[in-house]
């Protein structure tokens, strides 16, 4: 009974991120990071079929392997489950939205201006930008962002002019044009502050499902910041978060490695000892 219902909600999950890649498809989605729901989707599927196949051959051999195959999905399961409610809770942790720097995290040009993303975080630093300004506290803006290799400008040259062109004053917009991932971003953008002579609080502007990392990245680099998040379409959100949660297990890669081969290890423990059937 209990795999059954597990079986019909993994389908379900499986089935609605499938959908929501194939409409990524349809709008042009070609890259792997913005099809992920579909990955994941066709995997959980897949994952799924072995479940019932193995559970229905009901065999010793097969009975063994079924509990392997759902401790490993379990672990990885009950990782995202504690990351998504991580990234969530820390996106909505309420945050002093007034600051001596602003710094705007680039994620991608369209045709070379800002795409529906990156304008999100834009407008969230704007929003902030005016906030403080009008309690007194006018700070800088920080536009990160470097070239890729299918973009004519660079994203901090189309930010620093999304930025202007929304009433946020040229001499206070700085360029970071150098980075290439989020590392980059936080450590080249606090080395401009600095050649800028600006000093105090900092707040590193991204979108919601971008904030843990950025956090965890901003503590790693030593940057003294706060993360706001800007928020995601909601037909972006499921690969978007998808990616966020591969990246964090990277970043962790060596305890959650350990943890499978702990896995493994009791598993093959229990074959030896006749507590799994063989």
């Amino acid at each position: 009974m209990f795999l059954s219902v597990l079986a019909v909600c993994c389908a379900l999950v499986a089935v609605l991120l499938v959908g929501n890649g194939v409409r990524a498809l349809r709008r042009g989605a070609r890259s792997l990071t913005r099809l992920l729901a579909l990955v994941a989707g066709t995997v959980l599927l897949a994952l799924d079929a072995l479940v019932v196949v193995l559970a229905r051959v009901d065999t010793p051999t097969s009975s063994a392997v079924l509990v392997l195959v759902l401790a490993v999905a379990g672990y990885v399961a009950v990782a995202f489950l504690v990351f998504l409610g991580a990234a969530l809770a820390y996106g909505h942790v309420r945050v002093s939205e007034q600051a001596e720097a602003l710094v705007v995290l680039g994620c991608g040009l369209v045709h070379g201006q800002v795409s529906p993303m990156l304008r999100s975080r834009l407008d969230r630093a704007v929003e902030v930008f005016r906030r403080s300004d009008a309690a007194g506290r006018t700070p800088v803006v920080v536009a990160s962002g470097g070239q890729g290799a299918d973009e004519d400008r660079t994203e901090a040259d189309a930010m620093a002019e999304y930025l202007v062109g929304h009433g946020v004053p040229a001499d206070l917009v700085l360029r970071e044009p150098r980075s290439r991932n989020t590392r980059e971003n936080l450590r080249f953008s606090s080395a401009v502050l600095r050649d800028a002579g600006v000093d105090g609080r900092t707040l590193v502007v991204t979108n919601d499902y971008h904030v843990m990392r950025t956090a965890i990245t901003a503590r790693r680099t030593g940057l003294d910041a706060r993360v706001l998040g800007a928020p995601t379409a909601r037909q972006a959100v499921p690969s978007a978060f998808l990616r966020e949660f591969a990246a964090v297990l990277v970043m962790h890669r060596w305890w959650h490695l350990a943890a499978v081969v702990a896995i493994v290890a009791l598993w093959s423990l229990g074959l030896a000892t006749g507590v799994l059937p063989r």
